[in-house]
């Protein structure tokens, strides 16, 4: 998985852009090297594939998206390739504006991150390792829940199956009743059942789509007037645009790349982690994972088919239950069995 920072986000139908900072920035090499040894010590767990993808992330440059190469730290503690320096020089001065906070860092403060530097060889040589650890775990679908869509918070340009399963947008506006619930710009809707603690896995049928967004978002999001899909606004999600563009809605966007065109997307909520993360359920292949994913109030699953391009159906299908039994899956202490 390669990562790159954008500078946009989205808000599903195509509408309009919304320019944000990274919330943060990385890890510092002492908490690295801490979760490090933690990592080789866990068994595979969703905490051990979440400290493997902060591994994954930490250890690229947010300029070139590579491994860190002869790592500089500036004076916000985020690193970069010494390389990369340059790139970001302010305009008219020697001043350096980080890419990811945009702090600005004076060019004979900054420092050569030796530990980060070691840090990031040893996970170049495990990063086989790293991988596996990323590939989906089969025990996820022991958490897997029978979902439908909520047909009253559909868009009205959204026709929905009889079984409440398979969703597309249509070109005629559908005659439904008026809800306090229900999306009227945003061509969305929710799936049930809400989440409040414990740990769920669906997957979604995406096809030949060449337009979606997926994953969770607040029951208290705003649903009428043009909505933008991020973290802030209370939407965690994983987008497709133009067939190939595929991005995770963080601020600024995260623009992903995998091996091969997603076809079904396993989604993972864990949220006694506060994550959710994102799988190619056909090929097992980690996408992507949020993180501070809180779960104070309920959380809804969320599905958008843009509206279809050149007759293009653009069909979502929530996958039918492979395996519901969680009586021997592992649980979070303090966490009930379901």
């Amino acid at each position: 998985l390669i990562r790159l920072e954008g500078v946009e986000g989205r808000d599903p139908g195509g509408g309009g852009n919304l320019t944000n900072k990274r919330p943060s920035c990385a890890p510092s090499p002492q908490d690295l090297s801490s979760q490090w040894k933690q990592l080789q010590d866990r068994g595979a767990s969703s905490r051990r594939v979440d400290m493997a993808a902060l591994f994954q992330e930490a250890s690229s440059c947010p300029v070139c998206s590579d491994y860190l190469e002869k790592p500089m730290s500036l004076e916000c503690g985020c690193a970069v390739c010494l390389k990369c320096i340059n790139s970001l020089q302010k305009p008219h001065g020697e001043d350096l504006l980080c890419c990811c906070c945009s702090t600005v860092s004076q060019r004979n403060n900054i420092r050569p991150n030796r530990k980060l530097e070691r840090l990031v060889s040893h996970i170049k040589e495990l990063e086989p390792k790293l991988k596996k650890i990323l590939q989906m775990n089969p025990r996820m679908r022991k958490f897997q829940v029978d979902m439908t869509l909520d047909a009253d918070t559909a868009n009205d340009f959204l026709l929905i199956s009889d079984d409440l399963r398979s969703v597309r947008s249509g070109r005629i506006r559908q005659n439904r009743q008026d809800l306090a619930e229900r999306f009227d710009v945003s061509i969305c809707v929710l799936g049930s059942p809400r989440f409040t603690c414990g740990r769920h896995y669906w997957e979604v049928d995406v096809g030949t789509s060449t337009e979606w967004d997926l994953g969770v978002c607040r029951e208290s999001v705003h649903r009428k007037g043009r909505i933008q899909l991020t973290t802030e606004r209370g939407f965690w999600t994983v987008s497709l645009r133009d067939g190939s563009s595929l991005s995770a809605n963080t601020e600024p966007l995260t623009f992903l790349f995998v091996d091969r065109k997603l076809q079904r997307v396993g989604i993972f909520l864990d949220t006694g982690m506060q994550n959710v993360s994102f799988f190619d359920a056909e090929g097992g292949s980690h996408v992507y994972t949020f993180r501070s994913v809180s779960a104070e109030e309920p959380l809804r699953p969320f599905l958008a088919p843009s509206i279809p391009p050149n007759g293009d159906q653009g069909v979502l299908s929530i996958c039918p239950v492979m395996n519901s039994g969680t009586t021997d899956a592992p649980v979070h202490p303090g966490e009930a069995k379901q």
